[in-house]
């Protein structure tokens, strides 16, 4: 192969490969845009807990994700990793350590998520998703 092959072989990689980037950040960017379809209180008021749905990208049928924010920081948003809508329960609860729905639990001091849904499954798209420290607790 010559090196004017070679070259043009390698080009198209590129090409290939910023397409490629330029589409995962554009999708990841939209998921984190995306309106919530629950929006629910914790029971003091201080935390609005959203449920935001993820379908309409790579494929994502039943997938969501937590949006928590401090009314006393609102610029400050967790997000939890994706999971399975299946399981989801927005009943909210709120004690002194800690706020959040059925199977997932925020750590308002440590900022750390703990989810505890059954048969939870890790997506690659989490290290995307998710802008909190979080924890699975095994539960199938």
């Amino acid at each position: 192969m010559t090196f004017m092959a070679q070259k043009k072989w390698i080009v198209r990689g590129v090409i290939v490969v910023a397409v490629f980037a330029a589409m995962l950040i554009y999708c990841v960017k939209a998921m984190l845009d995306y309106p919530s379809d629950v929006s629910v209180e914790s029971p003091s008021g201080r935390y609005v807990m959203q449920n935001v749905p993820v379908e309409k990208i790579f494929m994502l049928g039943g997938m969501a994700y937590l949006r928590v924010t401090d009314r006393q920081n609102p610029q400050k948003v967790y997000r939890t990793p994706l999971y399975d809508m299946q399981s989801l329960d927005m009943r909210p609860f709120e004690n002194e350590q800690r706020v959040g729905i059925s199977w997932i639990d925020f750590d308002q001091q440590a900022k750390t998520f703990t989810i505890s849904m059954p048969q939870w499954k890790e997506s690659w798209l989490n290290v995307f998703i998710s802008n909190t420290p979080y924890t699975n607790l095994e539960n199938d």
